[in-house]
Parts: C-alpha cells; sequence; structure tokens
C-alpha cells in the first residue's frame, strides 16, 4: 500500500510547479509522500492566495494487485 498526498479544491486537482498551480485531472496532479506534509500545506496556503476557494489536502491511498482481465 502506497499513500500519498494531493491538492484538491471542488471537483480539481492541481498540478504544482515553481510558483504556478494548474488545475487538472487527477492522473496529471502532483502527488507528496507523507513526510512532505508540511510542504504541501505550506502549498495550499500558496494556492488560496491566488483566489482558489477552498484548497484542501487530501491523502491518496493506492493499493497494488493483479489485474485480470475479462
Amino acid at each position: 500500500m502506497t499513500e500519498l498526498l494531493i491538492i484538491k479544491a471542488g471537483d480539481d486537482y492541481f498540478r504544482c510547479r515553481d510558483d504556478h498551480f494548474e488545475p487538472c485531472a487527477l492522473n496529471k496532479a502532483s502527488v507528496f509522500p507523507l513526510d512532505q506534509a508540511d510542504h504541501v500545506r505550506f502549498l495550499c496556503r500558496k494556492l488560496a492566495l491566488t483566489g482558489v476557494a477552498g484548497p484542501v489536502l487530501r491523502k491518496l491511498t493506492i493499493i497494488e494487485e493483479p489485474f485480470d482481465q475479462v
């Protein structure tokens, strides 16, 4: 199992690059390891300052398992 952090506001996830935030789908969003939680909280605050309403930190839990196509 892998746990990662992601930033979300409403239905949008965000890609974080330098000082630029881009709304995107989940498969394009920036993800961060849990040990970077303080940094991701900082990014959430920066995103809110750009006028995006209600950015929140979310935890993704990924479970890897075999895939048998039917």
